[in-house]
């Protein structure tokens, strides 16, 4: 009897830690859209580090707006004059499409109905893209997000198959 019971107060403790570890410092996020392809793919789960404040141009975010999660990625920090011309993106003048990294797969380009560019971006501010330019509401829609509208850094992205 004794060690059932201390068996139960080990899985009980073991259930209280994973909770308040998935509370405070790690999130999951199931990816419910096409934003970040091919880098992130619908259907994705990612493993997000709450407790990282330091965001720096590249990083993949998980931020929620309008009630929704979201996954975008990083394209200027606090400082930063960012722009969209014909051109595509720029950042403090020089151009940023990702397009050499492989990950972005089209030109950026600015909605009519968007934020008016530039844009410089204040303490605590980024600007945010999804990586699909055309499938993604981000920043070119509603402007930069601030530090407390982002919930963590990705560490770690699932792949899930037939979904």
């Amino acid at each position: 009897m004794k060690d059932l019971m201390y068996l139960f107060m080990k899985i009980i403790f073991l259930i209280l830690l994973f909770m308040l570890l998935f509370t405070f410092v790690f999130g999951i996020h199931r990816v419910k859209n096409a934003s970040m392809a091919p880098s992130v793919k619908e259907g994705d789960i990612l493993l997000f580090y709450r407790l990282d404040h330091s965001y720096h141009s590249g990083d993949i975010v998980v931020l929620e707006k309008n009630k929704e999660k979201q996954a975008l990625r990083v394209v200027a920090v606090s400082g930063d004059e960012v722009d969209i011309t014909k051109d595509g993106l720029k950042v403090n003048g020089h151009p940023q499409d990702g397009l050499e990294k492989g990950y972005i797969m089209e030109d950026t380009e600015q909605f009519v109905e968007g934020i008016t560019l530039p844009v410089t971006l204040k303490k605590n501010e980024f600007f945010v893209l999804g990586d699909s330019r055309g499938h993604a509401e981000d920043s070119r829609i509603y402007g930069p997000v601030s530090t407390n509208q982002i919930q963590g850094k990705i560490m770690t992205v699932i792949r899930r198959r037939n979904f």
